[in-house]
């Protein structure tokens, strides 16, 4: 019991120790709290473990499958084949082979060509044109008593005067019935093909060729042989010749 003088009574040793066990018990509540705090719980434990299980997976055996697929795929494209809609009809093949000879015999050198200094001096593609048509404008049917005929005319159009070949291989006809070569002014003309003419500034070289139905080749066989009635389609071909058009006539019987 307190004294009336203020000061606290003198405290027992039971209850001295009591109190010092119960905040040496409290203390040691406080670390177990502490400790239990900081470890890890069992669920951190699994989630770790079922993460574990998910980084490192046991090897799957769709997974060797992907490789296999990538080269299935470049497979086909080693061996793909073109699609028949890539390749050109026979039409497209002749228009293209058509082009590509003019092309050709058009003289793509030709801006390399020396520009003619005298008269005897070859004049240059560029300076050079040539036309094509038929002898007797429009005439388009031949009935069997008449020949086709063609005129050529060449006009130098540089201003120096220059020397052209307009011989039958220089400047060739060529006549086509479908695909078959029928006849050319250039079978079997060795030694005969060159025609050379001086040809003046804007003063035309015109003459004609006449084809008398009869069937040539390039190995000069002797056997003769006559057209058939039917569709024709003659062209000039040649190093001078530009864009000539193509000239489509009938024969008939």
């Amino acid at each position: 019991m307190a004294s009336s003088t203020g000061h606290t009574a003198p405290v027992s040793k039971d209850i001295y120790w009591r109190r010092r066990a119960f905040v040496l018990i409290g203390v040691l509540l406080v670390f177990a709290l502490i400790a239990y705090a900081c470890s890890p719980s069992e669920s951190e434990n699994t989630s770790d473990s079922n993460q574990a299980g998910v980084e490192d997976p046991s090897p799957s055996p769709s997974v060797p499958e992907e490789e296999p697929s990538e080269d299935a795929s470049e497979e086909p494209e080693e061996d793909a084949s073109p699609s028949p809609s890539a390749e050109p009809s026979e039409g497209e093949d002749e228009e293209g082979d058509e082009e590509s000879e003019e092309e050709g015999s058009s003289g793509g050198g030709s801006a390399d060509a020396a520009a003619p200094e005298k008269p005897e001096d070859p004049c240059r593609p560029q300076d050079v044109v040539v036309s094509f048509d038929f002898s007797e404008a429009d005439q388009e049917v031949y009935g069997a008593d008449t020949d086709p005929g063609f005129k050529v005319s060449v006009v130098n159009v540089g201003e120096q005067t220059c020397t052209v070949d307009v011989g039958p291989e220089a400047l060739e006809l060529i006549v086509h019935s479908g695909e078959d070569r029928v006849y050319s002014t250039a079978d079997c003309v060795e030694g005969k093909a060159s025609q050379e003419r001086q040809l003046e500034q804007g003063r035309p070289h015109d003459y004609s060729i006449t084809w008398e139905r009869d069937r040539s080749f390039t190995d000069c066989r002797s056997t003769s042989s006559q057209a058939q009635a039917g569709w024709y389609k003659a062209n000039l071909r040649g190093d001078i010749v530009g864009g000539v058009d193509q000239l489509v006539f009938q024969l008939k019987a």
